[in-house]
């Protein structure tokens, strides 16, 4: 398989309430869903932000978040690379999103911003300069 086969990749966490989790990426982090019929129960969302997307599945029962299975340790469960943090900061003051650590400078030299959502997972939002983000 060479480097160009992989075109993207997408975290999938299973919810308690997809329709609840899927408003809250819309609203709090400024995602946007793919269109939904919601009176047919839908059972997968798939939201994107640029480049990034997640996606939602409707669980019988929420697994834990990663950072509970390792107790004392802070282990995300995605990991957004961005391109401007201050600017991810701000819309999530703006949400009323609150954060959960950061912003903090790491050793590896990414700075990074950390909110929990609805069902619990970490979300980590990461300004590291020697990862290099396609432009749009």
């Amino acid at each position: 398989m060479g480097e160009s086969d992989y075109i993207a990749t997408a975290a999938v966490f299973i919810v308690s309430d997809l329709k609840k989790s899927t408003q809250w990426y819309v609203d709090k982090l400024g995602f946007v869903a793919a269109e939904l019929d919601w009176n047919e129960t839908p059972a997968l969302s798939v939201l994107r932000f640029g480049e990034a997307a997640i996606m939602l599945r409707q669980g019988n029962r929420k697994p834990l978040a990663n950072r509970h299975h390792m107790p004392g340790e802070v282990i995300g469960d995605v990991y957004f690379w961005v391109r401007d943090l201050k600017e991810i900061e701000l819309a999530l003051q703006v949400g009323g999103v609150p954060v959960f650590a950061g912003p903090t400078r790491r050793a590896y030299g990414c700075i990074e911003l950390m909110v929990t959502d609805p069902d619990d997972y970490l979300i980590c939002f990461g300004k590291c300069p020697d990862v290099s983000i396609p432009a749009p």
